[in-house]
């Protein structure tokens, strides 16, 4: 177990001034349903991981059971898993209900029962150029983001990440 915990949190990126933004300000997105959601998000939970996923990365899926049975897991620990799907636009950028309905598909297949936002612009701004997915990143309560990580983990690799960081928010 020791193994594993060291090798996540090599895998883990703490965030400091100069890495993002510092922190996260005003944002206003959808869910899959078309909900709007605002950074009051982030007062939901102690720790807020945004997990940046598209439909068509085959790591992405294999991790979001995982992460289904994390977000219910955490949840009483203050934890909350958000999914941030990338490629819910058609290729001029307009909403694609297709790939929205694909994206549900996923969601409902995987388990992955956590919220799950469509990424956009408004969000896309605090966390730098995504240039691969999954990526993954940890926000606390007052919108500071702590942590980093590109690539799809274990469950065990995220349950010490996941309670590494807690651990430093809380």
């Amino acid at each position: 177990m020791k193994k594993m915990f060291l090798a996540a949190l090599a895998a883990l990126v703490l965030m400091s001034s100069a890495a993002c933004a510092a922190s996260m300000g005003d944002f206003t997105i959808q869910d899959l349903d078309g909900e709007v959601h605002t950074q009051k998000l982030l007062s939901k939970a102690k720790l807020t991981m945004f997990n940046v996923w598209g439909t068509f990365c085959p790591p992405c899926l294999r991790e979001m059971p995982d992460l289904g049975e994390l977000a219910a897991e955490l949840e009483p620990e203050g934890v909350q898993i958000v999914g941030l799907v990338c490629d819910w636009t058609d290729r001029k950028g307009n909403p694609s209900e297709a790939q929205i309905a694909k994206a549900k598909k996923i969601v409902a297949k995987t388990g992955a029962s956590y919220l799950h936002l469509l990424l956009n612009d408004d969000i896309q701004q605090y966390f730098g150029d995504i240039t691969a997915v999954p990526q993954t990143y940890f926000v606390s309560r007052s919108g500071e983001i702590v942590g980093a990580v590109t690539g799809a983990q274990s469950r065990k690799a995220w349950i010490a990440m996941i309670r590494h960081v807690l651990a430093k928010v809380e």
